[in-house]
């Protein structure tokens, strides 16, 4: 099922709730209407709702414990936000003069130096796969931004009606309802406290994810090897490369031809490499080609290729080879193309060549096989077992073989939990870092509206009508911020979806 499915299902589901949802309030069901008030549920046009107030007695508890902990907590994030404040500025007219500078055209191919919000899509930018990873980050980012709001809350004794999720359409955003009017009472260094916690608590979130990430290594190294090869994890049943010489679910892959591989990232670069580049030739001595060589005279394919050999040869394994140099280069007591077999040619070979040059040793010829254009001989050299021979185009072992950068030390053990760890702590560092420094933009709907608020109001703490002078100043740096913002979005929306 493509995206654009998965969007379409969710939207007849939140349809089709929001129908059931009216006709049930319409024959005015008691029952479902008590079952809404006392599940705390509220269903409206492609959102969803819930709140509770279950958890208010134990997040006040918390608050109120350790008073000397949490004055230092929030204290430490209102220095960081006041930091981080002039930084996100400074971001967004940044990004802002890029888009400016880059002019009206939607060019996707930005270089990555370009400063520029890089918002996630499912199946356009990230991938399907990972959306429960998407979720979940999401989730857990906004619960642990609100939590804050909420501990700082209860800590300056500012009433808390509730907190719950909402879900807009696919995204779940937590919240938390507060008393603006007794938190508009507080003294402003209390006020900076509750409106700072949420972004303070979203940089500590991302801090510690980035910290599981640089030492997963030294985490799991117990475990797991890590940077000694790829683990191959699954090959599709479509894949040529199965079969009682191929490659193997478990394998350890540490070399495809010439290029060695010790990550998942040298195994693309390796396949790639692979595709772009010209057939690899083998260093083959004299003596092993006389040997094995079982030629007939040669005739061109249709697709470009010459073939010496029987159907025979071909189905015990061998191929027509032929010297780089070209024909007439070849030696007068050698034919031009030889039929030999693959497996022992490549075995036996001195070294990977793509000139005659190349061939060192003494008595040895550059041969390469004679294939079409795209096809290639793919030599994958695994840790235990012989090495496998692949015959066809090298995207084909790209997208049939899947493979992990975790091998694992015992044989009961999954390559699956350092991966979704490593995956989550990703998405985490990211989503959370993100999601603080949007947060403190001084914009309409953000903590920053509230953050600049209180800021302003230091300033003009001493000047007289400083509440004539305050209004004015908040709400334009607020347009401002928000103009800037959606103007952000709205060109990183544009360029990703066109």
């Amino acid at each position: 099922m493509d995206g654009l499915s998965i969007l379409i299902t969710i939207g007849l589901i939140h349809c089709s709730l929001f129908f059931f949802d009216t006709i049930f309030k319409t024959c005015s069901h008691y029952p479902y209407i008590y079952f809404l008030k006392n599940s705390g549920l509220e269903i409206q046009v492609l959102r969803i709702k819930w709140m509770t107030t279950s958890l208010n007695r134990r997040i006040r508890k918390w608050g109120m414990t350790r008073s000397k902990f949490w004055s230092a907590w929030f204290n430490a994030g209102v220095i960081v936000t006041t930091i981080l404040l002039p930084l996100s500025i400074i971001a967004i007219l940044k990004m802002t003069f890029n888009i400016w500078m880059s002019g009206p055209s939607l060019d996707n191919n930005n270089s990555d130096s370009d400063f520029t919000l890089k918002p996630m899509f499912p199946g356009v930018n990230m991938p399907l796969s990972e959306y429960g990873y998407f979720i979940v980050t999401l989730v857990l980012c906004c619960i642990v931004h609100e939590l804050g709001h909420a501990l700082a809350a209860a800590r300056e004794g500012v009433q808390l009606f509730g907190v719950g999720i909402l879900l807009i359409f696919i995204i779940p955003v937590a919240f938390v309802y507060l008393s603006m009017v007794q938190l508009r009472t507080l003294p402003l260094k209390n006020q900076l406290r509750v409106t700072c916690a949420g972004v303070w608590h979203n940089i500590v979130l991302a801090t510690i994810a980035a910290v599981i990430l640089m030492s997963s290594t030294l985490l799991w190294a117990p475990f797991y090897l890590y940077g000694n090869g790829v683990y191959i994890k699954t090959i599709l049943p479509n894949s040529s490369l199965l079969g009682s010489a191929g490659l193997l679910e478990q394998d350890i892959v540490y070399k495809i031809n010439d290029c060695y591989v010790k990550h998942s990232e040298d195994w693309t670069d390796c396949i790639l490499n692979t595709t772009n580049q010209p057939a690899v030739g083998y260093c083959v001595k004299q003596s092993l080609i006389q040997e094995y060589d079982e030629s007939i005279p040669s005739r061109q394919k249709t697709n470009g290729a010459v073939n010496c050999c029987t159907s025979d040869s071909e189905a015990s394994g061998s191929l027509c080879f032929e010297y780089i140099e070209g024909p007439q280069a070849a030696p007068l007591h050698l034919p031009p193309h030889s039929c030999l077999p693959v497996r022992t040619i490549t075995n036996q070979s001195q070294n990977y060549c793509h000139a005659s040059n190349q061939c060192v040793f003494h008595d040895t010829h550059c041969l390469k096989p004679s294939l079409d254009n795209v096809s290639k001989i793919v030599q994958i050299r695994r840790r235990e077992g012989k090495d496998v021979l692949f015959f066809g185009h090298p995207a084909d072992i790209y997208h049939t073989v899947d493979i992990s950068d975790w091998i694992p030390k015992y044989s009961f053990m999954n390559p699956k939990l350092p991966e979704t760890v490593v995956k989550l702590c990703k998405y985490i560092t990211m989503f959370s870092a993100g999601m603080a420094v949007v947060n403190i933009l001084p914009c309409f709907f953000l903590d920053g509206q509230y953050i600049i608020d209180v800021f302003v109001s230091y300033l003009l703490k001493y000047t007289r009508r400083n509440k004539r002078v305050k209004q004015p100043i908040v709400i334009t740096i607020k347009s401002i911020g928000t103009l800037l913002l959606t103007i952000n979005i709205l060109y990183s929306i544009i360029t990703k979806l066109l």
